[in-house]
């Protein structure tokens, strides 16, 4: 529906590249903003009718230590239940001492791993109840180029941090996400690029996560979308 985009621009009277407060738009961008609602519950809703394979690789100094790849699916509770299929890790020294030395860290890097990886899917706006407070107050912005609106917040989830989120106009869906946040006291830069199915299914194809203060990068790809039931 591309007539959304270009009825923002006349009604609006926005040249490509301002931004504009969200509270300050007229009522057929609000009916645009429902549209984006609806396409993001009806893709919720699709989700937790998938399973989908995870691919994780953990970098540090451009050198692989961990690749983990992973089947998941909701549960009756709508939890999601991960399933390792496959491990890869560093191969560890051989003397014993620093082999122990070697197991603890690789302990931490895993709660490292796991703890970043919950700490940024709320960034993602599963919940609807976050997307309606998230475009409440955040800035637009229209890309010409592309014809995606651009929401830009901050203190989104964390104090100081800054969500910015791109959806596309034909189909409503989030096309990518740019995070800077903290965790754990370290600064951290997170993308991600999304995909839309044929059925409506608007998904997190690549992830990236970067702890320049570590060294560390967090990549995160899923694919294999299968709908279960």
């Amino acid at each position: 529906m591309k007539r959304y985009f270009f009825l923002f621009l006349i009604i609006s009277g926005i040249y490509p590249g301002l931004c504009i407060q969200a509270q300050n738009i007229g009522p057929e961008v609000s009916e645009f903003v429902s549209k984006i609602l609806l396409a993001r519950n009806q893709s919720n809703e699709l989700l937790h009718k998938h399973s989908w394979t995870s691919r994780i690789e953990v970098i540090k100094s451009n050198e692989i230590l961990n690749i983990m790849i992973e089947k998941n699916q909701y549960d009756q509770q709508g939890q999601i239940k991960r399933t390792l299929l496959n491990e890869q890790g560093a191969k560890m020294p051989k003397a014993f001492l620093i082999r122990e030395i070697a197991e603890s860290e690789k302990e931490n890097l895993e709660k490292l791993l796991y703890g970043l990886r919950d700490f940024l899917k709320k960034y993602n706006l599963p919940d609807m109840t976050q997307v309606k407070n998230f475009i409440s107050a955040a800035s637009w912005q229209v890309d010409a180029a592309s014809k995606e609106f651009v929401f830009t917040g901050s203190n989104v989830e964390e104090d100081g941090d800054q969500l910015t989120w791109r959806v596309e106009d034909g189909n409503f869906s989030t096309t990518k996400i740019e995070v800077h946040t903290k965790f754990q006291g370290d600064e951290v830069v997170f993308t991600g690029t999304f995909i839309r199915m044929k059925n409506g299914l608007n998904y997190m194809a690549f992830a990236e996560a970067n702890i320049p203060s570590k060294k560390i990068i967090l990549q995160l790809q899923n694919y294999d979308y299968i709908q279960e039931l």
